[in-house]
């Protein structure tokens, strides 16, 4: 295992085009304890691992060579990100071309998702999936075109690229998450829900979820609800009425 953990060590720091120097700066140990870690004459001390793992953007399996299947023949990590993101019809997907890069860039640094998310759940109760934005060199240069499971919702072309129009592609993705939330629902979301409700409100899903509702009839109610309503704000009494139903 250690040989392993030489390897990947080198090989992921490599793929993210850092210097031993660099890692061994930002890691907080010295350019020789990195350079024995990567020849095999040593490894990283276990407390470690979870920066490591942060810093080279692997998880801990793959870095312990746990997970030793490869999706790409050269063991890039960058082509594997991109093969395990486009692997699956994601919630909500925005793609850009190459033009808005720079705004989408300078907008992620910025809180306006979060202020936006914080908004949408105080005025409707929904949770806002995670935003994955893309580039796609074969779109327009300002093109951006907003999926939710491949369907796309959305496909329209911008002047130019500055904040304003990164403003205006998460106002869009976050109006088109509301009016599409039946569809955009699912388990893990509603999970995160569930654990957010008893959190804040301990007992009130006591006995009910998980043991006489699982995510998939609550994903299935509060589809219903969403449906009749508009909303989820009120989910201590949808959750009250849900285990009033005598079928569930």
């Amino acid at each position: 295992m250690q040989q392993k953990i030489s390897k990947n060590i080198s090989r992921f720091r490599q793929n993210q085009t850092m210097t031993q120097e660099e890692f061994a700066a930002r890691l907080g140990v010295t350019p020789q304890a990195v350079s024995k870690w990567e020849r095999g004459t040593s490894i990283p001390d276990i407390t470690l691992i979870p920066d490591i793992c942060r810093l080279l953007n692997v998880p801990s399996d793959m870095l312990l060579g746990i997970e030793e299947m490869s999706l790409s023949e050269n063991k890039s990590m960058a082509e594997e990100r991109e093969i395990k993101q486009n692997l699956i019809a994601e919630p909500l997907r925005i793609e850009v071309g190459t033009g808005l890069i720079p705004c989408i860039v300078e907008g992620l640094e910025t809180d306006y998702v979060h202020q936006r998310r914080r908004c949408l759940a105080a005025e409707t109760g929904m949770l806002l999936p995670i935003l994955r934005i893309l580039d796609n060199v074969e779109y327009a240069e300002n093109e951006v075109r907003i999926r939710s499971y491949d369907k796309v919702l959305l496909q329209k072309e911008f002047a130019k690229a500055d904040m304003q129009t990164y403003q205006t592609i998460i106002d869009e993705a976050v109006r088109l998450c509301r009016e599409n939330y039946v569809s955009i629902l699912n388990k893990n979301l509603v999970k995160s829900m569930m654990d957010n409700l008893q959190e804040q409100y301990p007992g009130v899903l006591d006995g009910l979820v998980p043991d006489r509702a699982g995510y998939r009839e609550v994903v299935q109610y509060l589809r219903k609800i969403i449906a009749e309503r508009g909303n989820l704000r009120d989910l201590i009494h949808i959750m009250e009425e849900l285990e009033s139903m005598e079928t569930i």
